[in-house]
């Protein structure tokens, strides 16, 4: 039985990530060319090591700093999964929220955790009066496919201050008081 809980600045500490298990192996990818995504084969692996887990604790605490909110899913008290909102809303033709992060632990993918995160995050987007959410998404086809199935598509604005890097592929979600 998963529990998603509204993470407290208390809640997140340096070492809650070190168990946390994240290896991301790419083998599909999205890249954008001539204004049009292609799916193109790659050869990708993605791994935090210590530093980054501990860089991605005190950046969850600075997103709750800022205003923000971070939700966990616990299976018991051992964390699973988490997902966080910026505090700050922009955009020129609709309010954006800007989600920092969504990580599902590797034993705990396809089993609704994700799911169940991303729901959350909207809630606390919606509460801070945004229209819509905006993901600087890594393009990897599993990453995508996920966000596609939770109802994001393409975004319509982009958000240079939500953006993490030039390869991602931004997405954006309509938030309705529904969610």
């Amino acid at each position: 039985m998963i529990k998603i809980k509204d993470l407290t600045i208390n809640d997140i500490y340096p070492d809650m990530l070190l168990n946390f298990n994240h290896h991301q192996i790419i083998t599909k990818k999205w890249v954008k060319k001539n204004r049009t995504w292609e799916l193109t084969t790659t050869s990708e692996s993605r791994e935090w090591n210590r530093e980054k887990r501990i860089w991605i604790s005190d950046y969850l605490r600075q997103q709750i700093e800022r205003g923000g909110s971070v939700a966990g899913a616990f299976a018991e008290d051992v964390l699973v999964g988490f997902c966080c909102v910026d505090g700050f809303l922009i955009g020129n033709t609709a309010k954006y929220a800007n989600m920092t992060m969504l990580f599902v632990d590797d034993n705990w993918k396809r089993k609704g955790v994700g799911k169940k995160l991303f729901e959350r995050i909207c809630l606390c987007a919606v509460k801070m009066k945004a229209d819509k959410l905006f993901v600087s998404a890594i393009p990897s086809f599993d990453t995508i496919a996920f966000y596609y199935s939770m109802g994001c598509e393409d975004a319509r604005e982009i958000i240079s201050e939500y953006v993490d890097t030039d390869q991602d592929r931004y997405l954006e979600f309509v938030l309705t008081t529904s969610v």
